[in-house]
């Protein structure tokens, strides 16, 4: 999954992450070590972001808690992020730990170098209690089947976001957590005013499908993992997401990610659908933003539920450090550490005694995006995860041009899904 989450809020201060993790060290603590080549971790974080500041002053705390456990932290772009690790992987040369989505796990899972998978399977390496701090979705995301190749540390969700303003000028009532479909595009109708669209929404980008197609009760799996893209109730949704455009005339199909959010930036769209990621780059740009859990579908009666996705750390197989690795991984997981990402960056964390934190639970932005989680839908980490998004991409393109109907094309994406996984 796309990872451009820019959030921040109230850093906390150096020192006081500090001294909570020394503190919670002791529970981490197992026989000493005696390294002398650094263990290797490979992040994705953004030059000078937040994320990267947390990240590294975590690394430096946990060098200072573990002075005989040197720490190598490798910033790898995004986009490359896994094919670098696969290449390496392959060459005998993988890091010790690294950052990998849920949709990742499901590229990398199937995968050996001479028998063995790439990752660790980290059942042998975790208590049952220490399994118990994290959500349980947020476990089962970094489940390739049955082994667990990745500790939870994130998760995320889109939901609307809307600013207050071009409300205001319109005269029309900010949106709540109990709309319907039929209160957005009443709303979105009205917004759309000149060169000012009532919604700013990636038609082509099937990410942002997902809350639809989940709305009218289709699924892009089954529970045994085999593509279902052509389910009951897929194609409805498909004509109505589409419809935003060639019906309501509430956003424009030219509308890229990139085109979204700059375009909700220069306030020339009312709403978005968006993460909490971006939430920052908004008000920072001095928007006065607000947020709702998506609307319920006035035609089903169920919520939009857009995707969970997840991040979390794993551990290489071929590490020659397996027990100092999952040491820094469980402290890099660990509640002190997400916290503050998610005070600063609103990054949501998968500590389940996080969920009753008073500071995250007294933060509008936090508190609003943990409503959504509770609406979301989970896609399996399987092999099919990593392609489904092209597919319904190609599906959304062929339905939009004319060239097929939404329930052909939905079909065809369905036939080419099984065929390049039976190969």
């Amino acid at each position: 999954m796309i990872n451009t989450f820019d959030r921040f809020r109230v850093l906390l201060a150096g020192p006081i992450l500090l001294g909570s993790l020394l503190c919670h060290s002791a529970a981490l603590a197992q026989s000493p070590s005696s390294r002398v080549d650094p263990i290797e971790v490979w992040y994705t974080f953004a030059v000078d972001s937040q994320e990267e500041a947390i990240f590294l002053r975590a690394v430096d705390a946990f060098e200072k808690a573990h002075p005989d456990i040197p720490v190598k932290p490798t910033r790898i772009p995004y986009l490359q992020n896994l094919s670098q690790f696969i290449n390496s992987s392959q060459a005998g040369e993988a890091p010790d730990v690294i950052r990998l989505s849920d949709s990742e796990l499901g590229r990398v899972g199937h995968i050996s170098v001479e028998g063995l998978p790439l990752l660790e399977d980290l059942r042998v390496h975790l208590t049952p209690m220490q399994r118990s701090r994290f959500d349980a979705r947020a476990l089962a995301a970094m489940r390739y089947g049955n082994p667990l190749y990745a500790i939870p540390v994130s998760q995320g969700c889109l939901s609307l976001i809307y600013n207050r303003k071009l409300f205001d000028q319109a005269g029309v009532a900010y949106p709540r957590d109990d709309w319907t479909t039929e209160e957005l595009l009443r709303a979105a109708r009205s917004l759309t005013r000149g060169d000012i669209l009532g919604m700013s929404v990636p038609l082509k980008w099937s990410y942002w499908f997902v809350p639809v197609l989940s709305a009218f009760g289709g699924a892009m799996f089954d529970p045994s993992g085999r593509p279902t893209l052509d389910s009951p109730g897929s194609s409805e949704a498909m004509d109505w997401y589409l419809d935003l455009e060639r019906v309501h005339g509430v956003t424009v199909s030219s509308t890229s990610l990139e085109a979204m959010s700059t375009q909700f930036l220069l306030e020339k769209s009312a709403m978005v659908f968006d993460g909490a990621w971006n939430w920052n780059t908004y008000a920072n740009q001095g928007l006065d933003i607000g947020q709702a859990v998506m609307p319920v579908m006035a035609e089903t009666g169920q919520r939009l539920a857009p995707l969970a996705s997840y991040f979390g750390w794993a551990v290489s197989k071929q590490s020659d450090a397996k027990v100092d690795s999952v040491r820094l991984a469980l402290w890099l997981t660990s509640a002190d550490v997400q916290k503050e990402f998610a005070l600063s960056t609103y990054m949501l964390p998968t500590d389940r005694s996080l969920a009753r934190d008073p500071e995250i639970a007294a933060d509008p932005v936090l508190a609003g995006y943990i409503r959504q989680i509770q609406h979301t839908v989970q896609v399996p980490t399987v092999r099919g995860a990593s392609m489904v998004y092209e597919q319904l991409d190609v599906a959304l393109e062929m339905t939009y041009t004319g060239e097929m109907t939404a329930a052909d094309a939905l079909a065809a994406a369905d036939v080419e899904m099984e065929r390049v996984l039976d190969r």
